[in-house]
């Protein structure tokens, strides 16, 4: 039979029998768990000495495949598997491990990069040294407990840019030779996984990203290590492949010995690949002929209205269709008990404001236009009520669900407040105290968490050796159940009590907020900034007429003309950092914002929408500030996308769509009726609210 013919579980298994590498390329609710189990089944039927690790990204999905994969497997997270595997080599991690630290050259780049506009590259090329410069600062402190001189300003750099430049990469070279010197000094067995998201210098150990990078540096750097792993493993198949670094697909494909040859499996969808720190697609393996592709078309998750609906932002060419599930009387569903239907509500955008100011008029269109699309969704909502909503967190959805004080406060600082969210509070390490704490209301009854809490605690250096000592661990981990405890408070004490060990890159932080506030305390200019603001004055003409009226004694039209920018800053710098670190951010409000982020109910977040099928979705296609990252309204055109912004966006809008079971209403506040009627034509029904 032709091979092209077989179904993908056999014609997998067959290539397993060859000795071929490959990657199954499955859509949403096609299976493809279901098929690398069913995969391990037949290949070691055919074959019982066989030994395969399946890789997963989290513990969840781990315990999944456990569950539903028998048979003498190894079943682990990427961490785990390559933990396992370089954990007993300290000699080499101490070699590999100042990669993890050395700060790169600074290289200007010339005229041709910005196509010979001037203006431009002297921007870009400041702002590009500026945040050199301010990773230098970090490295610095870190490595030397040193502080390093202000960075020099752009009317200064643009005179003498190559001298500036030389001074810097001196400082890069000295703080490299420090690093590599001060950890060739340590001992081997000093260098440990934290099982955190950060590394540490001063305490030599790697968090989840630094085990990777440090991994595939070995693999690199000492081939034994590819012979080891194919002495131990016949096959590795590895789930959610998109999400995989591509760092450690390249390594596993190419750095393994040939003539032992170990097979490697991929299970996955480029289109679902959302999250920029993934390989995304294996295409480029493919066309080098070192995996062999294998679709999947089935559906066994969406009505038939939504599969079509969703294949229209493939960019893979990939049509999936609908496919029959077997029942429990083990009876096939019927295709009419699998209809749906697809739906489109929008209304018009308010008329924009436009009153001169720019910046004012910005902000002003922007609530505006939020307020109006809130509205648009609430109406929405009441109408199709029990669906799920699927939209980026704003501050709607913030005050429902529990963490409006939290989005406010980013909100007030960013364009883009989720991102920063996210990445603020796991610097502080807020994600590694709430999983603690997940874990701890598992209890009793779930061992898998105990197991990975002690495990977790141990890696800390918390000690438990008796039951007063988990009487007394279970007594502070329940004193964080309060959703009125302060924030920061609670973090400074669970790192007191050993819970959470400090990182350098938390201390860092805290360092430059300390530093930032105590400048800013005995600055008198940025005194009269924050009054004039504080009393009405919130732009840079009215500033200057008050302080032309007023002959302020620290402040003059021609200051405020080279340094509101900066200024204002500052200003929204430290309101910020006052806010996020105040009482009255409640640790609640965080617990809240991170069981948002990792489950779902009424609301659930764009970033969160792989996974299993919800019944009836009501998506909100709307960009909410992601300017430079998304638009939504190219996904609703006949052109076959190019940018990265354009596949990304209709890599969203699939993962949305696709998470829908039966009935999906899609929601879009319209800038113009032009816009309407474009997208419109995409949807079998429409209604403007």
């Amino acid at each position: 039979m032709d091979s092209q013919k077989l179904n993908p579980v056999d014609r997998i298994a067959g290539l397993v029998s060859s000795g071929e590498n490959f990657v199954l390329q499955g859509g949403a609710g096609s299976g493809k768990t279901e098929g690398l189990k069913r995969v391990v089944q037949k290949v070691l039927k055919a074959n019982p000495s066989l030994r395969i690790a399946c890789i997963t990204h989290t513990n969840k999905a781990a315990d999944e495949i456990s569950d539903r994969v028998s048979g003498d497997i190894k079943v682990s997270t990427i961490h785990s598997f390559l933990g396992e595997i370089i954990s007993p080599f300290k000699k080499n991690i101490q070699h590999i491990f100042p990669k993890l630290f050395e700060l790169p050259e600074f290289v200007a780049l010339g005229d041709d990069h910005y196509n010979g506009d001037e203006k431009a590259r002297k921007k870009e090329e400041h702002a590009r040294f500026k945040k050199a410069h301010g990773q230098l600062e970090n490295r610095r402190r870190t490595v030397f407990g040193e502080d390093t001189a202000k960075v020099t300003g752009k009317r200064e750099y643009d005179k003498e840019p190559d001298t500036y430049i030389v001074q810097l990469n001196e400082l890069i070279g000295e703080v490299n030779k420090e690093i590599r010197d001060k950890l060739a000094a340590r001992q081997p067995n000093e260098f440990f996984y934290n099982d955190t998201a950060f590394d540490n210098f001063n305490d030599p150990s790697y968090g989840h990203d630094g085990l990777i990078a440090l991994a595939c540096h070995i693999f690199e750097s000492f081939p034994l290590l590819g012979r080891i792993v194919s002495d131990r493993q016949d096959c590795i198949f590895i789930d959610e492949y998109q999400d995989t670094s591509a760092d450690v697909v390249r390594v596993l494909l190419r750095c393994l010995p040939e003539d032992a040859k170990t097979i490697i499996g991929l299970f996955g969808d480029s289109e679902q690949a959302i999250y920029s720190d993934g390989i995304g697609s294996a295409q480029s393996h493919i066309d080098a002929k070192e995996l062999i592709l294998v679709e999947k078309e089935d559906n066994y998750r969406c009505s038939p209205q939504v599969i079509d609906f969703s294949n229209k932002f493939r960019t893979d060419g990939l049509e999936q269709d609908v496919a029959l599930k077997s029942l429990d009387d083990g009876t096939l569903e019927t295709l009419e008990s699998r209809q749906g239907s697809v739906k489109l509500v929008y209304d018009l955008a308010p008329a924009e404001v436009d009153t001169g100011d720019k910046a004012e008029d910005r902000r002003t269109n922007a609530a505006l236009f939020r307020s109006a699309l809130d509205a648009l969704v609430e109406r929405t909502a009441s109408e199709y009520p029990g669906y799920v909503q699927l939209k980026l967190t704003n501050k709607s959805i913030a005050n429902d669900v529990g963490f409006g004080r939290l989005y406010q406060i980013f909100d007030d600082r960013y364009s883009e407040p989720r991102d920063r969210m996210r990445k603020t509070l796991d610097r502080l390490q807020f994600g590694e105290l709430i999983d603690l704490v997940a874990l701890h209301r598992s209890l009793p009854g779930d061992r898998r968490s105990y197991n990975r809490l002690i495990a977790k605690l141990r890696k800390r250096g918390y000690s438990i050796t008796s039951v007063a000592d988990k009487a007394k661990l279970d007594e502070m981990l329940h004193s964080f159940g309060s959703k009125d405890r302060a924030a920061y408070e609670a973090m400074e004490y669970a790192a007191e009590c050993g819970l959470i060990r400090v990182s350098d890159s938390h201390k860092a932080f805290v360092d430059r907020r300390n530093e930032l506030l105590a400048k800013l305390a005995g600055d008198p200019v940025f005194a009269d900034f924050e009054e004039l603001h504080r009393n009405g004055h919130r732009t840079k003409i009215q500033m200057s007429k008050e302080v032309a009226a007023t002959s302020m004694k620290h402040i003059s039209v021609e200051m405020l003309e080279q340094e509101y920018d900066d200024r204002l800053n500052e200003l929204r710098q430290k309101n910020f950092l006052s806010s996020l670190f105040s009482t009255e951010l409640t640790l609640g409000e965080i617990r809240a914002f991170y069981e948002y982020e990792d489950n779902e109910g009424q609301f659930s977040t764009m970033h969160k929408t792989k996974g299993t099928g919800i019944e009836n979705v009501l998506l909100v296609i709307d960009e909410y500030g992601w300017t430079t990252e998304y638009d939504f309204v190219s996904c609703f055109t006949k052109d076959i996308p190019e940018s990265k912004r354009e596949i990304a966006s209709k890599k969203l809008i699939y993962v949305a769509c696709s998470r829908t079971k039966k009935n999906l209403v899609c929601v879009r506040l319209m800038k113009s009726q032009e816009e309407a009627d474009q997208i419109a034509s995409f949807f079998p029904e429409t209604i403007k609210l």
